[in-house]
């Protein structure tokens, strides 16, 4: 509803304007009601309103002095039809100065007020529209900026993007907000109904934020076990709330649940001292949530409350159980794969061991597991190897931190390592690149390439990195983009239906890519290219 506000010093124009019409028939709503400008000064000082309607000869302050002041010290975006018992052209002229929408006779006609108020909304949604529209744009950038810090490869322009658009640096933490996995009545959903779950929470996030929603991002990847909400907490937010830190979290938490029937979890990763550091935070959120299945699960884990409470035991690493691992990986051993991994798992529960004595058991496994990859294959990049590990299995091991994910990453590396023995399949990416070319538009996966064309797809990801120096996803991509590109300047197709044409399913993904690739939004794109022809 449109909050109306009217203002006139007689309360019979008042009262009759208000039963004039039916106001929420038309979209709009009387929400308070003033006998001169002054009056309605204070009102709008603690309400919000939409419109005013006002009387311009008023005692004590005006109609017109009324807008005047309301424009230069409350709100330029307040709109005001003036109501007068006849048509002076001088105040008409300072009306229009002023930025006022209609001027509406005495005695009010129904008929005359139901046209300034439907002109005045048709201006009002068009505006609304255009704000929500760049707003988008702007968040679009924004999130992008954002990713770049939390994953460390930010540019100057993204530091100084993010730095103008949140609430200071002082007490920043990087919060993962998001379904817990363990949650069985979530998991069963379908991969959709959890993407609208993901969304939701967004929005209710975005609610329970206000103003500062620009702090929340959703990273538009295709990781399809990813139902998280980044949060960039800095202490200024608690403040405005009049709480502190653990208050504020604890709120926030209590407001979500209120209003999602899935269990949700939090990681809090640790604070750090200045924005260019959030890579920190988020990866200490990232050990918080992989350590949650090696202790006690709780619905807000800190990361610095795991660090205090764990027992150290600085001792352990248990050289003998990783290198039977790593022989077992190396032979294409699945059973001693499932075998050892169990032991490993074991052990560590029951040792409840601090986060960084795992991360030295995980670190020998990688070291080992690259040096292998290596010597099978003298031509490898060791940083590409590392790559495609932590952009596999492991990843969602990390992520989920469930034995079941650690065995999948275990036996995705050994049938990668064996991929590498047999031979170099350089000349299946001949195909694959035809495959691109002819099929951009359909559900193209590495994963369902490398099935097709019977090779490993952590192995066909680092071959096809190697040849074309992007990843294959960053590649199709590309590709993708540059298509909707040509059909961007050579139709006047809807932004979906060009995303949907060269296969991209997830619009906001599409603008998102399109903009990380061409620097603007696929409709400024277009504009641009029609301002360029017609100079």
């Amino acid at each position: 509803m449109i909050k109306v506000l009217i203002v006139d010093d007689e309360p019979f124009i008042r009262q009759g304007l208000k039963i004039l019409i039916n106001w929420n028939q038309y979209g709009f709503e009387v929400a308070g009601e003033a006998a001169n400008g002054k009056e309605a000064v204070e009102l709008m000082k603690s309400n919000v309103f939409d419109l005013v309607i006002t009387d311009i000869k008023m005692p004590q302050m005006d109609g017109l002095e009324l807008i005047e002041y309301t424009r230069e010290h409350l709100s330029g975006k307040v709109g005001f039809i003036i109501l007068s018992g006849f048509y002076e052209f001088d105040y008409a002229k300072k009306a229009i100065r002023f930025g006022v929408v209609d001027y509406v006779l005495k005695p009010i006609q129904k008929d005359e007020l139901v046209r300034a108020l439907e002109d005045y909304k048709e201006r009002y949604y068009a505006a609304k529209e255009s704000q929500r529209k760049l707003e988008y744009s702007e968040k679009i950038l924004l999130d992008r900026s954002i990713c770049n810090l939390v994953n460390g490869n930010y540019i100057e322009e993204d530091l100084m993007y993010v730095k103008n658009n949140i609430l200071g640096d002082i007490g920043i933490r990087y919060i993962s907000i998001e379904y817990d996995v363990a949650d069985d009545t979530f998991m069963n959903l379908t991969n959709e109904e959890k993407k609208r779950a993901t969304s939701l929470l967004y929005n209710i996030l975005r609610d329970c934020l206000g103003d500062n929603w620009y702090h929340i991002y959703k990273e538009m990847n295709n990781y399809d076990e990813d139902y998280s909400v980044g949060f960039i907490y800095v202490k200024k937010i608690a403040e405005l709330a009049g709480m502190n830190e653990k208050e504020y979290i604890n709120w926030l938490y209590e407001k979500i649940t209120e209003r999602i029937k899935y269990k949700l979890v939090l990681f809090i990763g640790q604070k750090v001292d200045k924005l260019e550091t959030i890579s920190e935070s988020y990866k200490s959120a990232t050990i918080a949530k992989a350590f949650r299945k090696f202790s006690k699960e709780k619905d807000i884990s800190y990361y610095d409350e795991i660090q205090e409470n764990t027992i150290t035991n600085k001792s352990y690493f248990d050289k003998e159980v990783m290198d039977v691992l790593i022989r077992a990986i190396e032979e294409n051993d699945m059973e001693g794969i499932n075998r050892q991994i169990e032991v490993l798992y074991k052990h560590l529960k029951e040792m409840v061991v601090e986060p960084d004595i795992i991360k030295i058991n995980l670190d020998y496994l990688i070291y080992n597991l690259i040096h292998i990859a290596k010597e099978l294959d003298p031509d490898s990049d060791q940083e590409e190897v590392y790559k495609m590990i932590s952009q596999g299995g492991y990843k969602q091991f990390v992520v989920r931190g469930s034995i079941k994910h650690f065995q999948e990453f275990a036996i995705e590396f050994s049938n990668y390592l064996s991929q590498i023995r047999q031979h170099a399949f350089g000349g299946v990416l001949s195909e694959i690149e035809k495959e691109i070319t002819e099929h951009y538009m359909d559900n193209l996966t590495l994963k369902s390439l490398s099935e097709k064309y019977y090779i490993n797809s952590a192995y066909l990801g680092q071959i096809f990195k190697k040849k074309y120096g992007s990843s294959f996803k960053d590649y199709l991509n590309n590709y993708r983009i540059e298509r909707a590109a040509e059909l961007l300047i050579r139709s006047d197709d809807k932004i979906y239906l060009v995303s949907s044409a060269v296969g991209f399913n997830n619009t906001d993904y599409f603008i998102s890519k399109f903009v990380q690739q061409k620097g603007i939004t696929p409709l400024q794109y277009r504009k641009q290219f029609l301002t360029a022809k017609r100079s």
